[in-house]
């Protein structure tokens, strides 16, 4: 990185412009671009080192189907072949026991995130969870999905998994040099849950929590949103805590539109089938300018787009210069990172490096706060 030169400019505190007065190459993806990288779509817990879950899955005992090495827990959760939505999930079923209501394990894994990140060029991201896949204090968490919960160390809140993940990222923005903020996920048929996910939101607005968002489980991932989520997310738009919404990767072009009709969304997760409506397509992509987070290997795993790389949708998103990202999803699942991705979207589906550099230098951001307070 010597002599390479780079500025940042927060503009109507969502938008970041990334830019260099120089290049060099080989720098960032993989020798095709000389930027630096942002992440807007990538899972916390979809993104843990399978050392560290052999680590924790040893300290407590707590077997992932008798994995003993890495590469036999590779075999367990990994995603090699296109599928479904539910089928990818179900991997998270098998090790976050390991991780939920542990406190010390969650700051871990926040933590070398940002070193992971860091390692491939990511200078900020914009990393999501659900609080209550990883607390222990709540009717119908870990304990009743994954059918074990973690106690060991006392009771782990919600608020206190947010405050876990915060001084994670905390020790990790010094250490790295990297940027790290928290998008909360409700989880879709607790609408208890997705309450308090607004209220936190609302509180840690200064350390770091930058949003909200809504995704599925593996026995529940199919979109179909109800009032009580359409309420929260109004809600939210009140309140000014930014909202994303996971949408068109295993449903249908109309649940794009209610995400950004309904639930006022100001970026899509995924949203692929968008495109098999034209109109609905031009209107919300084209002319309203709605940010969709694209996760090209992870779309081809989860059954959301043909399996044809040369027809994957962002190669029409960048050929109508539509506001997109390409993020990961889940490298657990898919030993991905955001280098891999780009050189996927480069050399399969076909993106010209002027298209590559575009979908970074204007990337909205759910308002990095420079100056987030700190949790006790």
């Amino acid at each position: 990185m010597q002599n390479q030169f780079f500025s940042f400019a927060i503009l109507d505190d969502r938008f970041l412009i990334a830019f260099t007065d120089s290049v060099l190459p080989g720098i960032g993806c993989l020798g095709y671009c000389s930027y630096l990288q942002v992440e807007l779509h990538v899972h916390l817990d979809g993104s843990v080192r399978y050392s560290t879950l052999l680590d924790l899955s040893r300290e407590k005992n707590m077997p992932i189907k008798n994995a003993k090495t890495v590469e036999e827990l590779k075999e367990l959760l990994l995603s090699d072949e296109p599928a479904n939505l539910s089928k990818v999930l179900a991997a998270f079923d098998l090790y976050m026991p390991v991780l939920a209501g542990d406190k010390d394990a969650i700051e871990r894994i926040a933590y070398e995130m940002c070193e992971d990140q860091a390692k491939s060029g990511v200078v900020y991201f914009e990393a999501r969870y659900s609080p209550h896949l990883l607390c222990n204090t709540v009717n119908n968490s870990v304990a009743t999905i994954y059918g074990h919960v973690y106690n060991g160390k006392g009771p782990l809140s919600p608020k206190a998994v947010v405050e876990a993940v915060v001084r994670g990222f905390n020790r990790g923005e010094e250490d790295f040099k990297v940027r790290a903020r928290s998008i909360l996920c409700c989880i879709c048929g607790f609408p208890d849950w997705n309450k308090e996910v607004l209220e936190i939101a609302k509180e840690m607005k200064n350390q770091g929590v930058v949003g909200i968002d809504i995704a599925g489980w593996s026995s529940g991932a199919d979109e179909q949103y109800g009032d009580d989520v359409l309420e929260v997310f109004q809600a939210a738009e009140k309140f000014g805590v930014h909202r994303t919404v996971h949408a068109g990767e295993a449903g249908e072009a109309k649940e794009v539109i209610r995400a950004v009709d309904l639930m006022k969304a100001e970026r899509i997760g995924h949203g692929y089938r968008l495109m098999r409506n034209d109109t609905a397509y031009q209107k919300i992509a084209v002319e309203q300018r709605i940010h969709f987070e694209v996760c090209p290997y992870s779309s081809l795993m989860t059954g959301s787009v043909p399996v044809n790389w040369t027809q994957h949708p962002l190669k029409k998103m960048a050929a109508d210069d539509i506001n997109y990202s390409i993020n990961t999803d889940d490298p657990t699942c898919f030993e991905n990172n955001l280098m891999t991705e780009y050189q996927l979207a480069k050399n399969d589906i076909g993106l010209t490096k002027m298209q590559l550099w575009k979908s970074v230098n204007k990337i909205p951001l759910l308002v990095a706060n420079p100056s987030k307070r700190r949790p006790n």
